[in-house]
């Protein structure tokens, strides 16, 4: 007994043995481990990676013809040119909260105009301050959103595509409060928008202002289908009985009623007769019909503080969005300001050649041609001077613009 038990001790630490050698050996001849990898070099940012640049430039040629400027046979007067626009602009991310922008465009004076005429010679264009401003966010990443912005900016209001007060190249001056708030899990969106907006400011006597409050909501009744809803009051205070804004320098009230003003020499210039406090309805419908964008708009305005000539009235409806290469974009829109619904000098340049006091059609088309580069054309068939019948005259524009942006 003794040993067979000897025998069979010896036979178990033979085979423990055994193993333990064959798992050292399988242990030897595994490969080392690798070294953990190195973790990827910081790169420091720097100011470039705060700034966006962007810009466009714009070659339109344009034919006129209005009847209120015959030529020397008494014929309507037709005026053909080519224009270009250029603008730079170059926005910073200061911090979480803050952000600034500038931006140049082409231009002179005129607040509603980017545009340069070419062929006077080869001369150098002008370049102008077109947008300065600084952008708070209180809300932060916050989906709602509050921004106090100051100086020189784009225009903080809702406005439409063929906007009754405002040219869609002006870029008022002041301060402003932009928000939203989403409501019911994305089915409304709430809009407050207000203006504190510098006219005219002056030396020895009041100050011409705006004071603008707005008020819009957006129901998103399916990804498909929404409606935008909204009000604005438009308060320009000490305006009657002041000179015109007058960027032509041509004694020119665009539209507007006036009285005589302050005297120039020899010359009386011509000062506003009206105080413009008007008041702007509007609403837009947009859908999406088998994938194609569908949206249509009205506006009405109404000058309480005239008694005549103080109603305006839009709408339009476009189809298609000219946007990725080989989209299209279509459109029309009807538009009418009355001489004193508000001040002229703002109003679209465009149409009926600016200003109140006319009516009119517009249609247009658009077409991108490829990334960062789209065609259109513009048809315009107006009234000018509606508010006397014996002075009221055709006007007819044709615009064809290439468009190259980045």
């Amino acid at each position: 007994m003794r040993i067979g038990k000897a025998i069979g001790t010896f036979a178990i630490s033979l085979l423990a043995g055994t193993a333990a050698a064959q798992t050292m050996a399988q242990t030897a001849g595994a490969a080392p481990s690798q070294p953990a990898a190195a973790p990827a070099p910081v790169v420091a940012k720097t100011w470039a990676d705060s700034v966006t640049f962007k810009g466009d430039i714009r070659y339109r040629y344009e034919s006129i013809g209005d009847d209120s400027a015959l030529n020397a046979d008494k014929e309507t007067y037709t005026r053909q040119r080519d224009r270009i626009r250029a603008r730079l602009g170059a926005e910073a991310k200061c911090n979480d909260a803050l952000k600034a922008g500038v931006e140049f465009s082409t231009g002179q004076s005129d607040p509603v105009s980017g545009n340069q005429t070419i062929g006077d010679g080869f001369s150098k264009k002008d370049f102008k301050l077109n947008l300065a401003y600084a952008d708070y966010n209180f809300f932060g990443d916050s989906p709602d959103e509050l921004h106090a912005v100051a100086g020189k900016m784009k225009n903080p209001f809702i406005t439409q595509n063929d906007d009754l007060v405002w040219d869609g190249d002006l870029t008022p001056e002041g301060i402003a409060v932009k928000g939203q708030m989403s409501l019911f899990d994305g089915f409304a969106t709430l809009y407050g928008n207000g203006g504190y907006i510098w006219i005219q400011e002056r030396s020895s006597k009041d100050d011409s202002m705006l004071y603008a409050g707005q008020a819009a909501v957006t129901l998103n009744f399916m990804p498909e289908l929404e409606l935008t809803l909204g009000g604005t009051y438009y308060g320009f205070q000490n305006v009657a009985g002041f000179d015109v804004i007058d960027w032509e320098s041509k004694n020119n009230a665009y539209g507007n009623s006036t009285q005589d003003g302050t005297v120039s020499g020899s010359a009386t210039n011509k000062a506003w007769k009206y105080e413009y406090k008007p008041v702007v309805f509007f609403a837009q419908c947009d859908a999406w019909i088998e994938g194609i964008p569908v949206s249509a708009f009205g506006q009405y305005l109404s000058n309480g503080d005239v008694d005549d000539n103080g109603k305006g009235l839009s709408y339009g409806v476009s189809v298609g969005k000219a946007k990725n290469p080989g989209t299209w974009e279509v459109g029309y829109s009807h538009a009418k300001v009355e001489k004193d619904a508000t001040i002229g000098a703002f109003t679209d340049s465009d149409r009926w050649g600016g200003g109140a006091d006319g009516q009119g059609h517009k249609i247009y088309a658009k077409y991108q041609i490829m990334k960062n580069l789209q065609g259109g054309v513009t048809f315009f068939k107006c009234d000018k001077k509606i508010s006397d019948a014996a002075k009221t005259a055709d006007y007819d524009r044709l615009q064809v613009d290439l468009l190259a942006s980045f």
